[in-house]
């Protein structure tokens, strides 16, 4: 009788969890770690005027299709339309760029820019749209990119005018990162959010949480702070309890689908310059506050602003199409950072500390939305560090060194944001290849395994 293989999967955020489902599918016995009381990662929800909201990721990609797939063998779940609607103030007034009527509005968002730079930012795009694999990290076309123009930051392939009205926008939102922190070699990932339409859960991230975590063994409240090898081949985790207790696991294989940080110092003793280049990768500092108004504070035809890199708050938009009198305020970019480096910005955020964002929020609204403070019936912060990724430049040496048989402990795979990028499908497609990767090491090992993961589709589309 065969004995089934055993995976710890560490990290409960949508990495971990996607990993999770694609292991259990593929016949291994998996268990779910996380520190955190409960799992989710940066999908986190909060209560907010009686209804659950999230503060993390929410937006769903019309291609994204591994997610899609998962939410429909768990469901069913109904989607909702969310739409492209962000605007930039350009001489003093508003601009939008709205994926209900995209050529027309983003010539009108683009008009005043430099006419090289707009022609720039198409041929890129044309690499997305033409090749599917370019929306992700170590997309072909801009892995070639990389290796000529990685040694420089993005700012210095577009005008300062065009970074500031455009360019800034993606990195911001996706990165917590300015332009001169990011690299063209990435910016096929930017540019997959800008061309793809969005949806969201009308029962909200947390719901698919709970769906997704239902079936799968969990230890929660549990910090695994060594990987344990023997003979190059994982054995198991040394876990540190909520009561204090150091218990030794044995597993098969463990997936690490936490932040690069925390990967490093898990590989460290094992691999140094692996995890040295782990170390590299940058993450960026977000808060996030949401705020329920007696009233609604956007319209129907503009839905969100984003602001400038002198302005702390990064971005404020409608909770939904259907709930204007709900603002989500974002706190990201160099900026926030000096801001939000005295306050406790990891978890909830409540009292005096958190009215004092939202007011600094709404004051930098104002200027453009009527808002007021009078108007609030509720609102929830929350902070996040390690917050968004920023990548890494020349990310196709990281994935060499991932790959290499020198660097390769057996048994052990990573998946994250890091990774393949920082969407949400970016990183079910990393924590696909952490699976197919501990699938491919059990087969090396038993001959009788079978692969047995088949989401439709080539594992790099």
């Amino acid at each position: 009788m065969a004995i089934t293989a055993t995976c710890a999967v560490v990290g409960g955020g949508i990495s971990g969890i996607a990993a999770a489902h694609y292991l259990r599918d593929a016949g291994l016995e998996v268990e779910l770690f996380d520190q955190r009381r409960s799992p989710g990662g940066r999908m986190t929800t909060a209560t907010l005027d009686g209804e659950r909201v999230d503060l993390g990721g929410k937006n769903i990609g019309r291609h994204y299709r591994r997610f899609r797939k998962l939410a429909h063998a768990l469901g069913p779940f109904a989607f909702e339309p969310f739409g492209i609607n962000t605007s930039r103030i350009r001489e003093g007034k508003i601009v939008t760029l709205d994926s209900t009527r995209r050529l027309g509005s983003t010539l009108a968002y683009l008009r005043g820019c430099p006419p090289a730079d707009a022609m720039r930012l198409a041929a890129l795009c044309a690499r997305v749209w033409l090749d599917a694999r370019n929306r992700f990290l170590d997309g072909p076309s801009f892995a070639r990119l990389a290796r000529d123009a990685d040694d420089a930051s993005l700012d210095s392939h577009f005008s300062p005018a065009f970074c500031r009205a455009v360019v800034r926008a993606m990195t911001v939102r996706m990165n917590g990162a300015e332009p001169d922190e990011m690299h063209l070699g990435n910016f096929g990932t930017h540019l997959s959010m800008w061309l793809d339409s969005y949806d969201q859960l009308k029962a909200g991230m947390g719901a698919f949480v709970g769906a997704a975590t239902a079936p799968l063994a969990m230890l929660l409240n549990a910090r695994v702070e060594r990987v344990m090898v023997r003979h190059g081949r994982v054995c198991g985790v040394q876990v540190r309890q909520a009561d204090g207790r150091t218990d030794h696991l044995e597993y098969d294989h463990v997936v690490l689908a936490t932040p690069a940080g925390v990967s490093a110092d898990l590989l460290r003793e094992h691999d140094a310059g692996l995890a040295a280049a782990l170390d590299g990768i940058r993450y960026f500092p977000v808060l996030v506050v949401v705020a329920a108004y007696g009233r609604p504070i956007f319209s129907d035809t503009v839905r969100g602003l984003s602001f400038g890199p002198d302005s702390a708050l990064s971005n404020a938009g409608a909770y939904g199409i259907d709930r204007l009198d709900r603002v989500r305020y974002t706190f990201s970019g160099r900026k926030a950072r000096d801001m939000i480096a005295g306050v406790r910005h990891a978890g909830s955020l409540a009292g005096p500390e958190a009215e004092a964002l939202l007011d600094l929020a709404e004051a930098t609204l104002r200027r453009y939305i009527p808002v007021d403070r009078a108007d609030r019936r509720d609102f929830v912060a929350h902070g996040f560090d390690p917050g968004l990724c920023a990548y890494v430049p020349h990310h196709y040496r990281l994935r060499a060194l991932l790959d290499d048989r020198r660097h390769a402990i057996d048994g052990l795979a990573f998946a994250g944001d890091y990774l393949r990028g920082a969407s949400i499908e970016a990183c079910m497609f990393s924590a696909q290849e952490a699976a197919v990767r501990i699938v491919r090491s059990r087969l090396s090992h038993d001959p009788r395994a079978s692969l047995g993961i088949d989401y439709g589709y080539h594992a790099s589309s």
